[in-house]
Protein backbone atom coordinates (compact mmCIF):
# COMPACT_ATOMS: atom_id res chain seq x y z
CA UNK A 1 0.00 0.00 0.00
CA UNK A 2 2.88 2.28 -0.50
CA UNK A 3 1.53 4.00 -4.08
CA UNK A 4 -0.30 7.38 -3.27
CA UNK A 5 -2.53 6.31 -6.58
CA UNK A 6 -3.40 3.23 -4.85
CA UNK A 7 -4.04 4.55 -1.21
CA UNK A 8 -6.26 7.38 -2.94
CA UNK A 9 -8.25 4.97 -4.54
CA UNK A 10 -8.80 3.08 -1.66
CA UNK A 11 -9.83 5.87 0.81
CA UNK A 12 -12.18 7.26 -2.19
CA UNK A 13 -13.98 3.78 -2.09
CA UNK A 14 -14.02 3.22 1.67
CA UNK A 15 -15.67 7.00 1.74
CA UNK A 16 -18.07 5.72 -1.01
CA UNK A 17 -18.89 2.07 0.54
CA UNK A 18 -19.43 4.10 4.43
CA UNK A 19 -21.90 6.20 2.71
CA UNK A 20 -23.65 3.18 1.50
CA UNK A 21 -23.55 1.19 4.83
CA UNK A 22 -24.45 4.32 7.15
CA UNK A 23 -27.54 5.11 4.64
CA UNK A 24 -28.80 1.91 4.87
CA UNK A 25 -28.79 2.04 8.53
CA UNK A 26 -30.18 5.58 8.66
CA UNK A 27 -33.52 4.72 10.20
CA UNK A 28 -31.65 2.26 12.73
CA UNK A 29 -29.36 5.30 13.91
CA UNK A 30 -31.84 7.63 13.93
CA UNK A 31 -34.18 5.39 16.41
CA UNK A 32 -30.89 4.99 18.64
CA UNK A 33 -30.59 9.21 18.27
CA UNK A 34 -34.21 9.59 19.04
CA UNK A 35 -34.13 7.97 22.74
CA UNK A 36 -31.83 10.61 23.85
CA UNK A 37 -32.40 13.44 21.30
CA UNK A 38 -33.71 14.45 18.50
CA UNK A 39 -33.14 11.37 16.04
CA UNK A 40 -31.13 13.08 13.47
CA UNK A 41 -28.05 11.42 13.67
CA UNK A 42 -28.33 9.02 10.73
CA UNK A 43 -29.16 12.07 8.52
CA UNK A 44 -26.24 13.74 9.97
CA UNK A 45 -23.62 11.34 9.25
CA UNK A 46 -25.62 10.28 5.72
CA UNK A 47 -25.17 14.58 5.16
CA UNK A 48 -21.65 14.45 6.19
CA UNK A 49 -20.36 11.27 4.52
CA UNK A 50 -21.96 12.69 1.29
CA UNK A 51 -19.92 16.11 1.53
CA UNK A 52 -16.87 14.07 2.02
CA UNK A 53 -17.60 12.11 -0.63
CA UNK A 54 -17.67 15.00 -3.09
CA UNK A 55 -14.30 16.36 -1.48
CA UNK A 56 -12.29 13.80 -1.84
CA UNK A 57 -13.24 13.20 -5.89
CA UNK A 58 -11.82 16.64 -5.82
CA UNK A 59 -8.45 15.74 -4.16
CA UNK A 60 -5.48 14.25 -6.21
CA UNK A 61 -3.16 13.16 -3.47
CA UNK A 62 -1.76 10.80 -0.93
CA UNK A 63 -3.95 8.60 1.56
CA UNK A 64 -3.66 11.42 4.37
CA UNK A 65 -4.57 14.23 2.00
CA UNK A 66 -7.72 13.13 0.88
CA UNK A 67 -8.48 11.95 4.33
CA UNK A 68 -7.59 14.74 5.62
CA UNK A 69 -10.17 16.77 2.85
CA UNK A 70 -12.44 14.34 3.29
CA UNK A 71 -12.76 15.52 7.23
CA UNK A 72 -12.63 18.65 6.87
CA UNK A 73 -15.97 18.70 4.00
CA UNK A 74 -17.64 16.04 6.78
CA UNK A 75 -17.45 18.14 9.63
CA UNK A 76 -18.71 21.54 7.45
CA UNK A 77 -21.57 19.68 6.40
CA UNK A 78 -22.98 17.52 8.99
CA UNK A 79 -22.72 20.50 11.71
CA UNK A 80 -23.19 19.77 15.77
CA UNK A 81 -21.43 17.43 18.09
CA UNK A 82 -21.28 14.54 15.81
CA UNK A 83 -19.78 16.46 13.18
CA UNK A 84 -17.15 18.27 14.78
CA UNK A 85 -16.01 14.52 16.31
CA UNK A 86 -15.90 12.51 13.34
CA UNK A 87 -14.59 15.15 11.14
CA UNK A 88 -12.05 15.67 13.46
CA UNK A 89 -10.72 12.15 13.51
CA UNK A 90 -10.77 11.78 9.85
CA UNK A 91 -8.56 14.82 9.35
CA UNK A 92 -6.16 14.09 12.79
CA UNK A 93 -6.10 10.79 11.55
CA UNK A 94 -5.36 12.04 7.53
CA UNK A 95 -2.95 14.68 8.35
CA UNK A 96 -0.70 11.98 10.85
CA UNK A 97 -0.48 9.49 8.16
CA UNK A 98 0.46 12.14 5.36
CA UNK A 99 2.13 10.62 2.84
CA UNK A 100 3.00 7.45 4.56
CA UNK A 101 3.85 4.47 4.70
CA UNK A 102 0.24 2.80 4.89
CA UNK A 103 1.21 0.23 7.03
CA UNK A 104 -0.35 -0.85 10.24
CA UNK A 105 2.03 0.46 12.59
CA UNK A 106 1.75 3.69 10.80
CA UNK A 107 -1.94 3.55 10.56
CA UNK A 108 -2.01 2.96 14.61
CA UNK A 109 -0.04 5.87 15.01
CA UNK A 110 -2.45 7.67 12.91
CA UNK A 111 -5.54 6.74 14.75
CA UNK A 112 -4.53 7.04 18.52
CA UNK A 113 -3.58 10.82 17.16
CA UNK A 114 -7.30 10.72 15.74
CA UNK A 115 -8.20 9.52 19.28
CA UNK A 116 -7.18 11.90 21.38
CA UNK A 117 -8.55 14.77 19.45
CA UNK A 118 -12.06 13.44 19.66
CA UNK A 119 -10.97 12.59 23.64
CA UNK A 120 -9.81 16.53 23.85
CA UNK A 121 -12.49 17.82 21.57
CA UNK A 122 -15.58 15.68 23.43
CA UNK A 123 -14.48 15.91 27.10
CA UNK A 124 -15.01 12.12 27.04
CA UNK A 125 -13.56 9.13 27.81
CA UNK A 126 -14.43 5.01 27.58
CA UNK A 127 -17.66 4.82 29.42
CA UNK A 128 -18.69 7.92 28.84
CA UNK A 129 -21.22 6.49 26.08
CA UNK A 130 -19.74 7.92 23.32
CA UNK A 131 -18.12 7.37 20.22
CA UNK A 132 -14.97 6.69 21.99
CA UNK A 133 -16.34 3.43 23.24
CA UNK A 134 -16.13 1.56 19.99
CA UNK A 135 -12.97 3.73 18.87
CA UNK A 136 -10.92 3.19 21.62
CA UNK A 137 -11.14 -0.60 21.37
CA UNK A 138 -10.34 -1.03 18.09
CA UNK A 139 -7.33 1.17 18.28
CA UNK A 140 -6.16 -0.95 21.36
CA UNK A 141 -6.51 -4.00 19.38
CA UNK A 142 -5.27 -2.61 16.12
CA UNK A 143 -2.23 -1.58 17.64
CA UNK A 144 -2.07 -5.04 19.71
CA UNK A 145 -1.50 -6.98 16.58
CA UNK A 146 2.07 -8.21 15.64
CA UNK A 147 3.87 -4.69 13.26
CA UNK A 148 4.18 -6.78 10.57
CA UNK A 149 1.01 -7.87 9.87
CA UNK A 150 -0.75 -6.69 7.08
CA UNK A 151 -3.15 -3.75 7.75
CA UNK A 152 -6.38 -5.71 5.97
CA UNK A 153 -5.66 -8.32 8.39
CA UNK A 154 -4.68 -6.63 11.38
CA UNK A 155 -7.68 -4.35 10.79
CA UNK A 156 -10.25 -7.75 10.43
CA UNK A 157 -8.44 -8.70 14.10
CA UNK A 158 -8.95 -5.33 15.41
CA UNK A 159 -13.04 -4.98 14.19
CA UNK A 160 -14.74 -7.19 16.62
CA UNK A 161 -13.74 -5.03 18.81
CA UNK A 162 -15.21 -1.95 17.97
CA UNK A 163 -18.57 -4.07 17.19
CA UNK A 164 -18.65 -5.54 21.16
CA UNK A 165 -17.90 -1.71 22.39
CA UNK A 166 -20.36 -0.12 20.62
CA UNK A 167 -22.98 -2.81 21.66
CA UNK A 168 -21.74 -2.81 25.39
CA UNK A 169 -22.87 0.76 25.47
CA UNK A 170 -26.14 0.10 25.75
CA UNK A 171 -25.46 -0.96 29.15
CA UNK A 172 -23.75 2.07 30.02
CA UNK A 173 -25.21 5.13 31.43
CA UNK A 174 -24.42 8.77 29.25
CA UNK A 175 -22.29 11.19 30.97
CA UNK A 176 -21.79 13.39 27.65
CA UNK A 177 -23.37 14.79 24.76
CA UNK A 178 -27.16 15.23 25.04
CA UNK A 179 -27.94 11.45 26.21
CA UNK A 180 -26.23 13.14 29.66
CA UNK A 181 -29.65 14.89 31.23
CA UNK A 182 -31.37 11.31 31.18
CA UNK A 183 -29.08 9.79 33.90
CA UNK A 184 -30.28 6.15 33.83
CA UNK A 185 -33.37 6.61 31.60
CA UNK A 186 -30.48 6.22 28.49
CA UNK A 187 -29.59 2.46 29.69
CA UNK A 188 -30.86 -0.05 27.41
CA UNK A 189 -29.86 2.07 24.26
CA UNK A 190 -26.68 1.79 22.17
CA UNK A 191 -25.04 5.11 21.21
CA UNK A 192 -25.81 6.00 18.24
CA UNK A 193 -22.09 7.54 17.66
CA UNK A 194 -20.50 4.24 18.66
CA UNK A 195 -22.93 2.40 16.75
CA UNK A 196 -21.96 4.77 13.13
CA UNK A 197 -18.50 4.31 14.30
CA UNK A 198 -18.17 0.94 14.09
CA UNK A 199 -20.11 0.84 10.80
CA UNK A 200 -17.73 3.31 9.64
CA UNK A 201 -14.52 0.91 10.06
CA UNK A 202 -17.17 -2.32 8.90
CA UNK A 203 -16.61 -0.37 5.76
CA UNK A 204 -13.09 0.23 5.61
CA UNK A 205 -12.12 -3.37 6.28
CA UNK A 206 -14.01 -4.37 2.97
CA UNK A 207 -11.39 -2.44 0.74
CA UNK A 208 -8.49 -2.85 2.57
CA UNK A 209 -7.53 -5.89 1.08
CA UNK A 210 -7.80 -4.71 -2.91
CA UNK A 211 -4.98 -2.46 -1.38
CA UNK A 212 -2.43 -4.18 1.11
CA UNK A 213 -2.98 -7.54 -1.91
CA UNK A 214 -1.24 -5.69 -4.68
Amino acid sequence: MSSPQIAGAVVRRWLALALETVAAHEEELGRLDAAAGDGDHGATMVRGLRAAVAAAEKVNGSDGQLLAAAGAAFADAAGGASGALVGALLTTTGRTLGDGPYDTPSVVKALQAGLTMVKRLGKAQPGDKTLIDALQPFVDALAAQPPDQPLAAAWRAALPAARQGAAATASMVAKRGRSAKLGERSLGHADPGAVSLALLLQAAEAVLPSATDR
